[in-house]
């Protein structure tokens, strides 16, 4: 087993079977050597938070969630990841900062949603 599932599994990504690259997703082809052998594997919901932006006023689509905070979170397996954050900071005082260590704290439609690590519930 690789060092990447030795911690409890928080999140499911793709990892290519032919090449080993890990990825996001979803998709049907792996970008580095085009393979269609695509396995889910689960890793743990640890990073670092890259960047975030508050969106105040969403589509229409996802009007009931606003106002909602869209976060660039680098998992520790090598893959960036975006999703929320938790808690919605009311002034960037209130924000993560950059290079804050987060967790993966739960998700909701198939969005992940990360706090500070820090951070029990």
């Amino acid at each position: 087993m690789t060092s990447i599932l030795s911690a409890p599994p928080d999140l499911e990504i793709l990892r290519c079977a032919a090449c080993g690259r890990l990825d996001p997703g979803p998709r049907e082809l792996c970008p580095s050597c085009f393979s269609p052998n695509l396995e889910k594997v689960a890793v743990p919901g640890r990073g670092a938070l890259v960047s975030w932006t508050l969106v105040r006023r969403p589509p229409s689509r996802f009007q009931a969630d606003g106002p909602y905070a869209v976060a660039v979170v680098d998992l520790d397996c090598g893959v960036r990841l975006t999703g929320r954050l938790a808690e919605v900071p009311r002034d960037e005082a209130d924000a993560p900062p950059l290079g804050a260590r987060m967790r993966l704290s739960g998700g909701t439609a198939g969005m992940p949603l990360f706090a500070p690590e820090a951070e029990r519930r």
